[in-house]
């Protein structure tokens, strides 16, 4: 399995700092009919679709391709140049183009600059809204250099900097003369700009500084080595500072926004690496809190929000600033809190956040139920499905019908189980609740025949008896006794649902199973790390180290050592990587996420911070025999110990905290 890391596979490049994100082709170039969603972006609205660099009128050849964390240096050649392209992303985008005539004679060409920019929103080059009528582009010769501004009375536009100036040149070079060229693409006018190099070096320390915020993991298997970084560096491009602290974009290119559920899961994954994550992402949720009913955005009080959007769409009216069309996330946020309180034992968050908790709560206890059949549902809007499966075809009966709506899922109504479970610490009047939750969820979603979990009870009260990825999602949440999660577990595992790279979303026996569906056959990393976390926490070991492993081994085999959001469910064939799904976003937070989410399910790991207690409890793995942890995030301290052949080592621990090595079977104790 063991490749050079490389990009020369990928699809596209992408570079991000903070809300402004660059998607190019692999040799730097952008062009805004592609299907990659190339341009230069600033939130939902791009403000370069064409840059194109071209010797004697042609584009130079890509030979190499090398990206570390914000920097990326293209190699191409160009005749019998050589073309170094260096670029970074901050407050806009930034090359330096070295032309090198590295031959033995004189070399004379012609170099061309051309840029474009249709000001198009995210949804329009998605296909989601329909393509309006170009406003058209006016052409200034500015202070600095080329202005692109958008006509009819727009204020948008694209400031280009050239240096040397203007967009052709002659080239005149002699054996081993350079000539440099300096691109600058700014959303906006004013924008100082560095030194090229210091502008590198700033990018360094951005990601260094990130690098020690965050927990490390090293193993003895150095391609694991390679994916657990570039998923740390992920994180850091993905996430987007606000005034409530930072937050993590979805993903790239397609949902580079904040989302809800997203947010959350993607949070609750970094807690022992980065807890800053969780608390930005839940302060953000928090602040805007639906307030009021709003029929068009599904704003309802107490609800969590979807998406947040920017740009043409939302100032015309064609797609709301904040839309609330998720089931999931209200219930989730209740788990996001608690979770981040085992991990840091911040009572000052918590107490600042309980009242939108207790918000959260009344919504899915009073309002989250739409046709009074006692469970969380959702009639659908802007998107007819509002689990984490939002695709319109992701719930379905078994014969291929599409389940009418209102639905309610499986995994929602566990989610509130365990947000009742973990909110009942501080209302013990609660716990009386989860346990009648529980027990009539078990008595309605449980199919006898199938031992196994509806995915659904549709609008026509009728179990959705599909067989999906859905129940992983239970199991983590404990809503199941000890008896049928194992069940649960091994089904889950069968041939049908395991494609040797991860968990299905949908059995490859169905009906409407297709390997290359969004969700009906595909599979999900994120989806994939809570499935193993559940089996762990029922004590299935031996089937949370296979997913853990399987899915960790796919991200290895990608040749940028990167988890995607998604990749096919068709079946693993050795010495080959899994079948791409051709849309997906990469990076993307969740994907990113798991790879921690999968590490802490194989080390066991257990936080008790208001006890000051975590429990670490390895499970033997063979994709490493060693593995160093430094700088753990736990109770407001940082934490270094090894595991090795099974056995754990501690460093320093501080005072007042307690460790415990437990055997691997000893975390399920608690789940009956």
């Amino acid at each position: 399995m063991a490749r050079n890391k490389s990009y020369l596979s990928s699809s596209r490049v992408v570079l991000k700092e903070d809300r402004l994100f660059a998607v190019s082709a692999l040799d730097g170039s952008m062009r805004a009919q592609t299907a990659d969603g190339h341009g230069l972006w600033l939130g939902d609205t791009r403000f370069l679709s064409e840059y194109h660099v071209l010797v004697n009128g042609e584009e130079p050849e890509l030979r190499d391709l090398q990206i570390e964390g914000g920097l990326v240096d293209f190699k191409l050649i160009a005749d019998r140049l050589r073309v170094h392209r260096e670029r970074y992303i901050d407050h806009g985008l930034h090359d330096r183009i070295t032309f090198s005539n590295t031959g033995t004679e004189h070399f004379n060409a012609h170099l061309e600059l051309r840029f474009d920019n249709d000001f198009a929103a995210m949804l329009v080059v998605r296909g989601i809204l329909p393509v309006p009528p170009r406003r058209g582009l006016r052409e200034v010769d500015g202070e600095r250099g080329l202005e692109l501004w958008e006509q009819d009375g727009s204020s948008r536009l694209a400031e280009v900097i050239m240096d040397p100036p203007g967009r052709h040149h002659q080239l005149s070079l002699e054996p081993g003369d350079s000539f440099v060229m300096r691109v600058d693409v700014l959303p906006r006018l004013g924008i100082k700009v560095a030194h090229f190099d210091t502008g590198v070096e700033r990018v360094r320390e951005h990601y260094e500084r990130w690098a020690g915020d965050c927990a490390h993991f090293v193993t003895d298997n150095p391609t694991l080595n390679e994916l657990i970084d570039q998923s740390r560096d992920d994180l850091r491009m993905l996430c987007e500072r606000y005034p409530t602290g930072l937050y993590p974009a979805a993903g790239l290119p397609w949902f580079a926004v904040p989302f809800g559920r997203d947010g959350l899961f993607t949070a609750m994954f970094m807690l022992p690496v980065n807890p800053e994550i969780a608390r930005g992402t839940l302060r953000f949720l928090a602040l805007h809190q639906g307030k009021t009913d709003v029929q068009r955005t599904e704003e309802q009080p107490g609800k969590i929000l979807h998406e947040v959007r920017t740009g043409d769409v939302v100032d015309s009216g064609l797609w709301p600033h904040i839309l609330y069309g998720t089931v999931d996330a209200t219930a989730l946020f209740l788990v996001g809190l608690a979770e981040t309180h085992d991990w840091t034992a911040d009572d000052s968050l918590l107490d600042e956040l309980w009242p939108a908790a207790e918000k959260a709560l009344a919504w899915n206890r009073e309002i989250g139920d739409t046709d009074g059949d006692g469970w969380i549902d959702f009639r659908g809007a802007f998107a007819r499905n509002q689990g984490w499966k939002d695709s319109d075809d992701s719930t379905t009966h078994v014969d291929g019908r599409l389940a009418p709506n209102p639905v309610g899922l499986c995994e929602v109504q566990a989610y509130y189980y365990r947000g009742l479970m973990m909110m009942s610490r501080r209302r013990p009047e609660l716990k009386a609740v989860a346990a009648e939750w529980r027990a009539r969820f078990n008595k309605e979603f449980w199919m006898p025949r199938e031992k196994f979990v509806a995915q659904a009870i549709d609008g026509e009260h009728t179990l959705v008896r599909a067989i999906t990825s859905n129940p992983g999602h239970c199991l983590w949440s404990g809503i199941l006794p000890r008896s049928r999660a194992e069940v649960v577990a091994a089904r889950l595992l069968a041939n049908d649902m395991f494609s040797g790279w991860g968990i299905r979303t949908l059995s490859a026996d169905a009906v409407n199973y297709d390997p290359y569906a969004y969700h009906n056959g595909s599979v999900w990393p994120h989806d994939c790390a809570v499935a193993a976390a559940g089996f762990r926490m029922y004590g299935c070991n031996r089937e949370a180290e296979l997913v853990a492993r399987m899915v960790l081994e796919a991200g290895m085999t990608f040749a940028d050592r990167r988890l995607p959001e998604l990749w096919s469910g068709t079946p693993r064939v050795p010495g080959e990587a899994p079948n791409a799904y051709r849309n997906s976003c990469s990076p993307q937070a969740w994907a990113a996420g798991s790879t921690f989410s999968l590490l802490s399910t194989l080390l066991g790991l257990r936080a008790d911070a208001s006890r000051k207690k975590l429990t670490i409890s390895p499970i033997s793995t063979s994709l490493f025999s060693s593995i160093e942890v430094t700088g753990l995030h736990f109770a407001g301290h940082r934490l270094d110990f090894a595991v090795k052949n099974g056995r754990v080592s501690l460093g320093k621990v501080p005072a007042g905290i307690e460790v415990t090595t437990a055997h691997p079977r000893a975390l399920a104790a608690s789940v009956h």
